[in-house]
């Protein structure tokens, strides 16, 4: 019946993460992170494998940081290589984001050592540089640290999930919010383009915002998904899933190997050159460098140094590498869009003639079984079926219906079934927008909104007015600059056109959305689409019951949505104050937001209702609702607007915090 759609899409999810069920961050787990590992070679092909792909946790010995040397820094400069999808402003950046690592006493001295590997049975191995010494001056300065422990994370428990999923959200809307605020300042200036993600990247560094900084992980990142979406590459180094913002390879220095060997850790494939092969579970990944920038054949020899060398070595020793793949996408504000596909391990390493003629390092690395749905996978899966309803072709087994909505949204929204036989959500009224009830004094309407002829909206509307200041509401591509208590758009009554910047929420959902059966959520949402930070996704709707006085509902009654019982998490959107607070750079400006009361209404879904009502509950979530009044409607009863909370891949999940407790759910 209908009483199914709050508790059994709340509970589910919230008896995953229940003990985490409130809204602020849980606080760390008590050994948030494993021991250090050490490196054993690879197993011979004819000796008995052990059963786990990944080696066992121990102890090995603690090594000391780098010593940050002018020496050094002229090996690190060359070390950093420019990667097929580089991009030349980078280079002004790379010391910086990069190599940020404490000094040491005048009298330490580093050994740097690459110790010529055994050769290659499937191809010759070109000379590694010999062991260079260099010396540490007195006169470099503090810099953050970055540790040099190898930890991999075994075993996460449901709330250690949560909270580095928490930290890692944080660390991700800090960035968003700060890219955002230098790309808005430039634009407000009519300067030049400048690389906003590599500012926003190098001001959280600078503040200790980067994740994981103390050690050097080695395989999944903890609060990191398979599948998980990211439109710039130095928003990889935030979160700790690659370790530099150009190159291709990211690797442990054999500084800080005890076997004195550097090995890698991540990869990023971008398909850039001619002998690199993918179908997903194996990829044939060719080493850096040989390669003049935007061309695709080889000019020159490469060779088995720095990330080569250490890709080699983690074939070797057998050390899982994550895979991040690089893919065009005209809906990324970078073009671009970063997909964590999960763990691989490199099976060969060869050094040969490739396609161009010079030889270069070729690995090949296979996907680990028992992971995730591979991330790229999913892209194409969603791609096919938005081609075959825009085609109004036959949806793949499995789909129920082709619209839920019956016409009534811009977008279709189909139905997938693939656990049961349930189709009973069929049966009820789909209603795309709520009918609130008018205001009380029509005579006051004529003093509401705007009179703007133009398109958008400038700074003297009165709609803009109204939203306290600070800039504008929302950005050029329409989403959301900051969360506020109550966004005032321009409504029926103003005088300019629907498409005004300031009427993002009207022009009805952009993504492909589709609700799907679940083994867990039972009946949930997802998107067909790339959604980007802080795009409009869609809005609740049902039939609209005026409250008055101490009326109160639960929202997991099962029918029942009040407005006042979500999480003011709009809070975090577009905040990005843990970079910014008592900096220099502490100069945005600060919007005053008007009083706003609470609503006065509950949407009852037990007839009528739209996809939005099978948005499940999650305790870190990928949206949030903003609360949005229009021009001369009745301020008491604002629309229920949802927001993007993160980069949301195709094939993801939508969740909201809905406020749910314990008590509530086991009730």
């Amino acid at each position: 019946g209908h009483s199914a759609i709050r508790r059994s899409n709340l509970q589910s999810k919230v008896t995953r993460d229940r003990a985490m069920a409130s809204s602020p961050p849980p606080p760390p787990p008590p050994h948030p992170l494993p021991t250090q590992i050490p490196l054993t070679p690879k197993p011979d092909p004819d000796a008995p494998q052990s059963p786990s792909p990944v080696p066992s946790t121990s102890l090995i010995p603690k090594l000391e940081p780098i010593a940050l040397t002018p020496e050094l820094c002229d090996v690190y400069r060359r070390e950093l290589e420019p990667s097929p999808d580089g991009h030349p402003d980078l280079t002004g950046h790379l010391h910086f984001t990069q190599h940020q690592i404490d000094a040491v006493p005048a009298d330490h001295r580093l050994v740097v050592s690459n110790p010529q590997p055994e050769p290659n049975p499937q191809g010759s191995i070109p000379p590694a540089h010999s062991d260079t010494s260099v010396s540490s001056s007195s006169s470099t300065a503090k810099k953050r640290a970055r540790g040099g422990e190898m930890v991999r994370v075994n075993t996460v428990t449901p709330q250690d999930h949560i909270h580095f999923r928490s930290l890692v959200r944080r660390a991700r809307l800090t960035f968003e919010a700060l890219r955002g605020i230098y790309q808005r300042e430039e634009s407000y200036d009519g300067g030049p383009r400048n690389r906003f993600d590599l500012r926003a990247s190098s001001k959280m560094l600078s503040r200790g915002l980067w994740l994981y900084r103390d050690v050097r992980i080695v395989g999944p990142i903890p609060g990191v998904l398979v599948g998980d979406a990211f439109h710039y590459r130095a928003e990889l180094c935030v979160v700790g899933l690659h370790c530099t913002p150009q190159a291709g390879i990211g690797y442990i220095p054999a500084s800080l190997v005890s076997e004195g060997h550097p090995v890698a850790t991540s990869i990023v494939s971008s398909g850039g050159y001619l002998d690199d092969e993918d179908n997903g579970q194996v990829l044939v990944y060719s080493g850096s460098g040989g390669r003049q920038r935007n061309r695709v054949e080889h000019h020159a020899d490469q060779t088995l140094e720095r990330g080569n060398l250490a890709l080699h070595y983690s074939c070797h020793y057998g050390v899982e590498v994550r895979v991040i793949r690089c893919h065009a996408c005209d809906s990324s504000p970078s073009r671009k869009v970063y997909v964590y596909d999960g763990l691989y391990k490199a099976v060969s390493s060869t050094y040969e003639p490739g396609k161009s003629g010079r030889h270069v390092c070729k690995y090949t690395l296979v996907r680990i079984p028992g992971q995730e749905e591979l991330g790229s996978s999913n892209w194409c899966l969603a791609k096919d079926i938005k081609d075959k309803l825009l085609a109004n072709q036959a949806l793949p087994p499995g789909y129920i219906s082709p619209d839920l909505s019956n016409g009534r949204e811009v977008l279709r929204v189909p139905v997938f079934n693939g656990v049961d036989h349930e189709s009973s959500l069929l049966d009820f009224d789909y209603i795309a927008r709520p009918e609130f009830p008018l205001p009380l004094s029509r005579v006051k309407q004529q003093h509401w909104g705007c009179h703007c002829v133009t398109s958008p909206c400038g700074p003297e509307c009165g709609c803009v007015i109204k939203n306290g200041g600070g800039g504008p509401v929302y950005n050029e591509d329409g989403t959301l600059v900051r969360g506020r208590p109550v966004v005032y758009e321009c409504g029926a009554l103003c005088g300019c056109p629907m498409s005004c910047g300031n009427r993002a929420t009207q022009r009805g959902m952009k993504h492909t959305l589709e609700v799907f059966r679940s083994m867990e959520t039972e009946w949930g949402a997802r998107t067909l689409d790339l959604i980007q930070p802080g795009a409009f996704v869609c809005e609740y709707s049902g039939d609209v019951v005026v409250t008055t006085g101490e009326c109160e509902f639960a929202m997991d009654e099962g029918s029942v949505i009040d407005p006042k019982r979500f999480p003011k998490r709009w809070t975090e959107w577009g905040d990005a104050s843990p970079a910014l607070v008592g900096d220099d750079d502490d100069r945005v400006p600060r919007p005053q937001f008007p009083h706003f009361q609470e609503p006065g209404y509950v949407l009852d879904v037990s007839r009528r209702r739209n996809l939005a009502s099978y948005i499940s509950h999650s305790c870190t979530p990928n949206v949030f609702v903003q609360y949005v009044v229009r021009g001369g409607e009745n301020e008491s009863c604002p629309h229920l607007m949802v927001f993007a909370m993160d980069a949301i891949p195709p094939m993801r999940e939508l969740s909201i915090d809905y406020g749910m407790d314990d008590q509530q759910i086991c009730a």
